[in-house]
């Protein structure tokens, strides 16, 4: 999560009901989305059935208005996107058919959430969902390295322009004397780039610690230092540049979620149910600050210096 305002965020965990599956979320403390009514703004988070969900800053996004009276569909507001995805649904086709045209549900504004969304389940399907000109658009990401398929979101232009945009940096990359540059800055559009040259260009991991360990090399690659770094994507008005708040790597396979912030980049973890109990529903809500500074920052290893025999 790249901002240039907002530092402070927790997590909370969403205990199952009857009705409803268990997730761990993360949602921004301020207060500024009290005065409409939500007290936990859902950013990110995954359930216990291996469904993510992500919101990323998509300028000029308009969201459907919300429907009337004789609309069968079901409103969901904008800023309850991820906390409704979360707790109803297990795989990202669910999600799509919800959303199609003759679904069950449509997103509404207002329009100054500016927010589209990333969801990803145990599967490894993906999708994007984006609202531009007040309709809702759910584009098919398997996640499969075509450039068709990246399994990348980052934020403007919208994701299609992203996806042309790869084909065109691929094109070039064929020509007989190709010079490309390599995508350096942090605008979505470098950024973008830069994690499909990356990704195309890793090795199948050997075991889980290396599939985990090139994620975080990943996560790495787009990581935004504390400071006005140039070559972010800040609106004006938005004070200091970008930098990156915090950081997730998923397992949706194991229900693990690994995780690091500014204030620490030593890689965290939490499993959904051997550690949160999310699929009991007589678990409790908690909390915990991304940022918490009683988590350890670093390793003592010197017990594990040894004298060679």
């Amino acid at each position: 999560m790249d901002l240039g305002s907002w530092t402070d965020f927790e997590f909370i965990t969403y205990p199952p009901t009857e009705s409803t599956l268990g997730y761990l979320g993360v949602y921004p403390t301020s207060r500024h989305f009290d005065s409409i009514g939500i007290r936990h703004g859902i950013a990110a988070g995954m359930n216990t059935e291996g469904l993510s969900c992500d919101m990323q800053t998509l300028l000029k996004t308009s969201y459907p208005p919300k429907p009337g009276e004789d609309d069968d569909r079901e409103g969901v507001m904008v800023g309850f996107f991820c906390d409704w995805v979360l707790k109803a649904f297990s795989t990202v086709d669910e999600v799509s058919s919800a959303l199609d045209v003759g679904g069950t549900h449509s997103v509404y504004g207002p329009n100054e959430f500016a927010q589209h969304f990333s969801l990803r389940d145990a599967t490894g399907s993906s999708i994007v969902v984006e609202f531009m000109d007040e309709s809702t658009q759910v584009w098919v990401d398997k996640n499969n390295g075509k450039p068709s398929h990246p399994g990348i979101m980052t934020n403007e232009p919208v994701y299609d322009w992203h996806v042309e945009n790869i084909k065109h940096f691929e094109w070039k990359k064929g020509l007989a004397l190709p010079s490309i540059p390599t995508p350096g800055s942090f605008y979505p559009e470098e950024r973008f780039l830069r994690l499909h040259s990356l990704k195309t260009g890793l090795e199948a991991p050997y075991s889980y610690r290396d599939l985990i360990t090139k994620a975080t090399a990943l996560l790495n690659a787009v990581t935004i230092p504390i400071g006005n770094q140039f070559g972010t994507d800040s609106g004006e008005g938005e004070g200091n540049a970008d930098h990156t708040v915090w950081g997730m790597i998923y397992d949706h396979t194991n229900l693990s979620v690994y995780f690091r912030s500014y204030k620490n980049l030593s890689l965290q973890r939490v499993r959904l149910k051997e550690d949160l109990d999310l699929d009991n529903v007589e678990t409790k809500k908690r909390f915990l600050n991304v940022a918490e500074e009683e988590i350890d920052w670093f390793i003592d290893v010197s017990k594990h210096f040894k004298r060679h025999p």
